[in-house]
């Protein structure tokens, strides 16, 4: 029997005939033509209304036309934010400004400006999942069993949690911090060298200039490269760990200086690449690189100097930015985390987001985590065991991060497709050897259910009544993430966008989408820097309405504006029986506004603040 009829449990490595290597990026083609067209059928009426389904697409939309219109490469400022304090320092990067602001660019004579950006948003991600789908057959093609990496990007493009992050107008960072993070994986799996450490280091480094977000991902995979080292203490495992460090630390810097420019050098941020991040990486690779002239013979020295690497890192972080220690997070107003922050679901852990939502994102990560540890056991081959072993620690460390972020699930997904593939190959072989039809058709049947989109159902439904409050949260999800736009219908757009330009006090999540749509400034958006206009914002309307106007007249906003479908304005109605909030959904505001004749049948409000009176009352 040949190596690719043999169950894969057996350990043999299993070739693809023919020309089967030749034709993996033609299965990667058509695979990701799929989905992504499975993606445009289904959400085309989205597309052709610009209906965005995150805040944070329009916020990075705003970010791109400020630098086409003449806004420094290295400034990233959103100065239409809280105009009465200059503006906001955004902590987004330029890597993902640079490639949609180009393409823009490039189609703009042909098509005009909002043509082009329309045409643009609409395929941009669809262009970098084709870059993911890409990379994944290229790192898993010279696993042990080659059909890997023919099932994978073929199990990917059936990966709701994972083809998300790639929908159409879904232009925000999400899907390179996938790409990125899969580049490391790539290189972890590849045999050991200082390239392959060097390239791991670089894909890190953009992946926490992209997002901070990602330090986890970057943790484990150091920590991996380093554990490698210090069980075996192989030359080429050291000159991985080496290559790493020394590139991410080097790569830290360069990509700050490039995107933010030299002052970013010295801003120090927690919630972005900055210098205490910086120093950490240069503390840990120093005592790394000074072994290269004396190595460490016994396993226990390694270890030792490893931990005291960890140390370092650990104290030049503390000593540089000691606030960092408590997270990105840490300083945000309790207002601003009760009414914003806690119900931001994709921050959140995943058995918040219901039945449905929580088998969609766990159930493939724990079939990979099986499959991959099974495949761990059944090579005796020892460097398959290895890129088994790999495999298996950072698919399990980026599951543990998913359960507790949801958004970290979709590069779960995708360390969890090597480990889906083989379980689900290994099921059907068995199956496919039985001699009785009836086991013989049990069996394959069985092998089916193993596939993530079966078992994912499945176990939406049993998890559904097993737990009856997790049913209930998802009967209660509705699509709020499209509430917003309901509010901002074409008509309501062109009458807003005929008032003279003023600065709007509005519900958070609604900001964005209004920098986007209309000329107006806005006080606040749902975006964590601008910490202290958001905790007036939602002082200002869950608060009682006759302390709003300090508020409203200090943050120099003109014009209020609410929704009753916008997702967080039912949290600030709810807060009390007396919240300016609740006065306007009543439509009995205070004396200090008066209401403007805007889009009322859409559940917008728009209200005017009166002028204020030499005696400090509004006329």
């Amino acid at each position: 029997m040949t190596g690719a009829g043999r169950a894969p449990e057996r350990g043999e490595r299993v070739q693809l005939p023919g020309g089967g290597m030749r034709s993996l990026p033609l299965i990667a083609c058509f695979s990701w033509l799929a989905a992504v067209s499975i993606q445009f059928v289904m959400q085309w009426p989205a597309i052709g209304a610009l209906d965005f389904s995150d805040p944070d697409d329009t916020m990075r939309m705003a970010q791109i036309r400020d630098l086409l219109a003449g806004q420094g490469w290295w400034d990233i400022h959103q100065y239409r934010v809280n105009p009465s304090d200059g503006g906001v320092l955004m902590h987004w990067s330029r890597i993902v400004d640079a490639p949609i602001a180009l393409a823009i660019l490039i189609l703009r004579p042909l098509l005009g400006q909002p043509a082009a950006e329309h045409v643009v948003m609409a395929l941009w991600p669809a262009i970098l999942a084709a870059l993911l789908f890409l990379i994944c057959v290229l790192a898993f093609r010279n696993l042990s069993d080659r059909r890997i990496a023919i099932g994978a990007p073929i199990l990917m493009a059936t990966s709701a949690a994972l083809m998300s992050q790639f929908r159409p107008l879904h232009i925000d960072h999400h899907g390179w911090q996938v790409i990125f993070a899969t580049l490391i994986l790539w290189q972890a799996i590849r045999p050991a060298s200082r390239e392959a450490g060097i390239f791991a280091g670089l894909a890190g480094a953009a992946l926490l200039a992209v997002s901070i977000e990602g330090l986890p991902i970057v943790t484990l995979f150091a920590g991996l490269a380093a554990v490698r080292w210090a069980l075996h203490g192989r030359t080429e495992d050291f000159d991985r760990l080496a290559g790493m460090m020394g590139a991410l630390a080097v790569g830290a810097v360069l990509f700050q200086f490039v995107t933010r420019g030299p002052a970013s050098l010295t801003e120090v941020w927690c919630d972005a690449l900055s210098p205490p991040y910086i120093a950490a990486f240069a503390a840990a690779f120093l005592p790394i690189a000074a072994v290269a002239f004396r190595m460490p013979r016994s396993m226990p020295m390694r270890f030792a100097l490893l931990g005291f690497a960890g140390l370092l890192a650990a104290g030049a972080l503390v000593l540089v930015a000691p606030q960092c220690a408590s997270g990105p997070f840490a300083s945000l107003d309790p207002i601003v985390v009760r009414f914003w922050y806690s119900h931001i679901l994709e921050g959140q852990p995943v058995w918040l987001s219901g039945a449905r939502f929580t088998a969609g994102m766990i159930v493939a990560p724990l079939l990979g985590i099986t499959g991959s540890a099974m495949a761990w056991r059944a090579h005796p081959d020892a460097a398959d065991r290895r890129q088994w072993a790999v495999l298996l620690v950072a698919l399990t460390g980026a599951t543990v991060l998913a359960l507790f972020v949801m958004r970290a699930a979709a590069t779960a997904h995708v360390f969890a497709l090597p480990g889906c593939v083989w379980l689900t190959l290994s099921a059907w072989t068995r199956a496919r050897a039985l001699a009785s039809t009836p086991l013989r058709l049990a069996a394959t049947v069985g092998a089916i259910m193993t596939l993530p989109p079966t078992a994912g159902a499945i176990s939406a439904v049993a998890l559904g009544e097993a737990f009856p409050q997790l049913k209930v949260q998802d009967e209660m999800m509705s699509p709020t993430e499209q509430a917003d736009q309901t509010c901002l219908p074409k008509d309501v757009v062109r009458e807003l966008n005929a008032l003279p330009r003023a600065t709007l006090l509005s519900p958070l999540d609604l900001g964005a989408p209004l920098l986007f749509w209309t000329h107006h400034k806005v006080v606040a958006t749902g975006h964590h820097r601008n910490n202290k206009a958001m905790a007036d914002t939602l002082e200002a309307f869950v608060g009682p309405a006759d302390q709003a106007e300090k508020l409203v007249r200090r943050r120099q906003a003109t014009l209020i504006l609410f929704c009753r479908t916008a997702y967080d304005f039912e949290y600030y109605r709810r807060a009390s029986k007396d919240s300016l909030a609740q006065r306007l959904d009543a439509g009995h505001p205070p004396g200090w506004l008066e209401p403007v004749a805007i889009g009322g049948r859409y559940g917008l409000s728009v209200w005017r603040v009166k002028p204020e009176a030499p005696s400090g009352r509004a006329e």
